[in-house]
Formats: C-alpha cells, sequence, structure tokens
C-alpha cells in the first residue's frame, strides 16, 4: 500500500511507528452447569489460561511481528479471530461461543467462528 492508501483506508491508526491499545478482551463460553460448582468451568482456570495463552502473547507486543500476523493485518477483528482460534483449540472445559474485543468504548468486535462473523 502506497502512503496514501495507508492513511485513506487506516486514517489516524496509520503510523509508521506503530499505535497500541488498551484492549478489553471477553470470552463468552457455554455448557452445562456443574452442579457442585454451580459453574459452566472453572473460571480460575479460565482466567490461568486467558493469562498465559492470550495475554503474554499478545500484551505490549508488536502484532506486526506475530506468526498469525505475517500475512493479515494486526486489525483488531483479525486479533479476535486470532484469539478465538486459540481458546476453541487449546481450552476444552467449555463450548466456545465467541471472543469480543472493545478496543475503544466506540468500537468493539466480536467473532463467534466461521461463517458466524459478527
Amino acid at each position: 500500500m502506497s502512503a496514501e492508501e495507508n492513511r485513506a483506508t487506516y486514517g489516524k491508526c496509520n503510523n509508521p511507528y506503530g499505535h497500541g491499545h488498551n484492549y478489553m478482551v471477553e470470552i463468552t463460553v457455554s455448557g452445562p452447569v456443574d452442579e457442585p460448582t454451580g459453574m459452566v468451568c472453572n473460571l480460575v482456570d479460565l482466567d490461568r489460561f486467558v493469562g498465559k495463552e492470550i495475554i503474554e502473547r499478545y500484551d505490549h507486543q508488536s502484532l506486526n511481528l506475530l506468526p498469525e500476523f505475517k500475512t493479515n493485518v494486526p486489525t483488531t477483528e483479525n486479533l479476535c479471530v486470532a484469539i478465538y482460534e486459540i481458546v476453541k483449540r487449546r481450552f476444552g472445559q467449555a463450548h466456545l461461543e465467541k471472543v469480543r474485543i472493545e478496543e475503544t468504548m466506540m468500537n468493539s468486535f466480536e467473532y463467534a467462528g466461521e461463517g458466524e462473523k459478527l
């Protein structure tokens, strides 16, 4: 993309030195409620998983340098898809419904799997 095309496409997010966000990530799971615990999944386990597999991977990183963004533009939409795929593949305690990322107070994106983009 030329500099002009980049500015036209990405607006204020167009910056040759990159820019960052403080994302809010929401993971929605479903499944039967376990009677003894009253939970669909153990939230301690889910929090631990998100910390290790999501936060450690993406926090304070240049997304352009990560393998999943070698051929994809690191938009919040594509980050949402990448996180969805990680959770779907590696967290087996409950059914993953969707991943939602709030980029700013005005922008948020959800992904619920292939063919179900929200």
